[in-house]
């Protein structure tokens, strides 16, 4: 069995690929401003958070794709027939999938849409699992199941969704994973599973949580299941795995309902709903939603919200003029439409960039979210073609990192001219900071004509470290703020211009014994080297040294 290749299906960017399942490395962005960020793979696997300390799902590297069981899962039981994953991610399907018994599946996605097709061709049922975050103030995953019996017989089927709650940090995946899990406060409701683990173990200390963590569900018309496998370990059973859990494949009864609460278990958003009876031509829909909540999670408004086929199906034609509108500010002819149709992708990219940081997608593994000083004008470089209207606002707020000895600030907040004090005392200065801005700045006044833009002021960053963070000032303490202050006590501001001479012209005399740049701090793409003081750089990181 081959993948076909992928293809672009019409004008709008929506491609196509059959047997997806067969591309290892493979996964798709699922995002909304709110700051829920997914993962999913063509099996539902990925990850979906809102932070690095707030986990829905356990954060995963790429090799977690297809090594680790742990995923979003949606069963039926088909009577005569057993259990069978609608994601094609069971045991008995991955072991068949080289044995010629595999099945036919294919994966349609676009503009920000994930939609998995799969056939069991012996039941003679037909499935389509469509998966978006969607534009709205929560933050929250979506995911519509369709059965439809294309067979000759009816079918009676026992659906189970199954998504495993990870519920914290991705400190604790390796440190005090079984500890952090006696932490978790399960709580079952009507429609789905919530979790809220009493404390946050993670690098900011023991303290008190408040997010809470949600797998909620209904059939299309709004039906609510008729009962739940709150705790992992009880619904996989002694031998069992996700990939083929005992309540499953047993076809167990479920054993919570609405009103019981545990505690001190890996938690499980498992949702069994009512036998259906299903005959020829028939279809039958179920509603899927992962919630993460600063607080409990207000259960009544979510279900009345997005709990039912129509509203979903609502928010999906919502989310996909949405995403459509913003991407069509630009377009390419280039002689050959389906590259036309990879650049609209491509276009796609730094707003994603922006969405995600340097984290939360498999690829990008590193780091604990946000942006680094260059990703901010890198951004805005890209912003220029896809959201003009916002770059002058990012690139003036920007500007309030630089310190005034023409280092800048390491640790990037969420909002436009957020910064924050180094936390682990290990800043860095990278010797082509300053470049970025006037590059950046550089290409703004030459598209738009804005040399006011020069004279606008703008405050100065500030914190304990001085003498581009060579050295501590003992004086300072947190409770000063993190803006420049005057002798007398007030706010200094200087011009974006006096900003741009500062990160250039410090540098650029800052040299060793050669008159070459100093090093400084470099970066992993740059080649650290031991000889950074002598302002000696290595030409590149094939010769990176060994330390």
């Amino acid at each position: 069995m081959k993948s076909t290749g992928w293809k672009f299906e019409g004008d709008q960017g929506v491609f196509t690929l059959r047997h997806p399942e067969l591309h290892n490395y493979l996964y798709f962005p699922l995002v909304n401003e709110a700051g829920m960020m997914s993962a999913i793979t063509p099996n539902l696997h990925g990850e979906m958070t809102s932070s690095h300390n707030t986990f829905l799902m356990s954060p995963v590297s790429v090799e977690d794709l297809h090594n680790s069981k742990s995923a979003r899962n949606f069963w039926v039981h088909i009577d005569g027939h057993g259990a069978w994953s609608v994601s094609g991610n069971s045991a008995k399907q991955n072991a068949n999938r080289f044995m010629h018994q595999e099945e036919e599946g294919q994966l349609e996605a676009g503009f920000l849409w994930h939609k998995l097709k799969r056939m069991n061709g012996e039941a003679g049922l037909q499935t389509e699992v469509t998966s978006f975050v969607p534009v709205t103030d929560d933050q929250i995953e979506l995911m519509k199941v369709t059965l439809t019996n294309v067979g000759q017989q009816t079918l009676k089927l026992t659906p189970t969704a199954a998504v495993p709650l990870y519920g914290r940090s991705a400190d604790d995946l390796r440190d005090h994973r079984h500890v952090t899990s006696l932490l978790h406060r399960i709580y079952v409701h009507r429609e789905g599973v919530e979790v809220q683990p009493v404390l946050s173990f993670d690098e900011r200390g023991h303290r008190i949580n408040r997010v809470s963590y949600s797998v909620l569900g209904a059939e299309g018309d709004g039906s609510a299941p008729i009962g739940h496998f709150p705790v992992l370990e009880e619904y996989i059973g002694e031998g069992g795995a996700l990939d083929w859990p005992e309540a499953v494949i047993a076809n167990k009864p479920a054993y919570a309902q609405a009103g019981d609460s545990m505690e001190g278990y890996e938690a499980l958003g498992g949702l069994r709903f009512a036998e259906a009876q299903l005959r020829p031509g028939e279809s039958k829909a179920y509603v899927m939603a992962m919630v993460i909540a600063k607080d409990r999670a207000d259960i009544e408004r979510l279900s009345e919200t997005y709990l039912s086929e129509k509203r979903f199906d609502e928010l999906l034609a919502q989310n996909e003029a949405y995403w459509n509108e913003k991407l069509n500010t630009v377009s390419f002819q280039t002689g050959d439409p389906q590259q036309d149709l990879w650049m609209k992708w491509v276009t796609l990219q730094p707003i994603l960039r922006r969405l995600y940081g340097n984290s939360f997608l498999p690829y990008h593994d590193y780091g604990r979210g946000g942006r680094g000083w260059r990703d901010l004008w890198q951004d805005c470089l890209a912003l220029m073609i896809m959201e003009p209207a916002e770059v002058r606002y990012l690139l003036l707020n920007n500007y309030a990192g630089v310190r005034i000895d023409g280092s800048n600030a390491t640790i990037i907040g969420t909002k436009p001219g957020e910064f924050v004090a180094d936390r682990n005392n290990i800043p860095r200065v990278w010797m082509d900071h300053g470049a970025w801005p006037f590059m950046t700045t550089l290409l703004y006044i030459d598209q738009s004509g804005d040399m006011d833009f020069l004279k606008q002021p703008q405050t100065y960053f500030r914190d304990v470290f001085v003498k581009r963070c060579q050295e501590k000032d003992a004086g300072w303490l947190p409770e000063h703020g993190n803006r420049l202050l005057t002798v007398s006590g007030e706010v200094y501001e200087g011009t974006v211009l006096e900003h741009m001479l500062l990160q250039n012209l410090v540098p650029f005399f800052n040299v060793g014994e050669h008159n070459n740049i100093k090093l400084e701090g470099a970066d992993w793409n740059d080649g650290w080297t031991l000889l950074r003081a002598e302002g000696r750089a290595w030409p590149s990181r094939r010769f990176m040294p060994a330390i």
